[in-house]
């Protein structure tokens, strides 16, 4: 994307995106159960993501559970980011276990143009957790 200099550049399209990870991801540096929350091959000219958070989709009832966060280019995932979900059991009267990790206007995720987000979770969960970004695309 040519750009002029002094020239602010904002993100044209707004991105929300979520996937869900079901299976136990624990080799950090060569993972193989991930999910893709932003496309690298589609993410074309960059993305400013300013909200990131995962939400559990059932109960985590004996340990907290890892939430990664991996750049994705190509076949190459490095992690970049974890939270923990805490041990909760939802019901119609208590929420999901959610965790925000913490991006914001003030302090955004920006990927490059041909980066991707990719997502897991250290311990199995049959349902899943709902992973959600949110921003704008360039």
């Amino acid at each position: 994307m040519a750009v002029t200099p002094n020239s602010i550049v904002t993100p044209q399209t707004p991105v929300f995106e979520t996937a869900v990870a079901t299976l136990a991801e624990v080799a950090f540096q060569a993972p193989t159960n991930v999910q893709t929350l932003i496309d690298d091959a589609t993410n074309l000219n960059g993305v400013r993501l300013t909200s990131v958070a995962a939400i559990a989709r059932a109960a985590v009832t004996t340990n907290p559970i890892n939430c990664q966060l991996y750049k994705k280019v190509g076949t190459t995932y490095t992690l970049i980011d974890s939270a923990l979900i805490a041990v909760g059991t939802p019901s119609a009267s208590v929420a999901n276990q959610k965790v925000d990790f913490g991006y914001s206007e003030d302090n955004p995720l920006p990927l490059k143009a041909g980066v991707g987000l990719a997502v897991a979770v250290g311990a199995a969960l049959p349902n899943g957790v709902t992973f959600v970004a949110k921003g704008g695309a360039y």
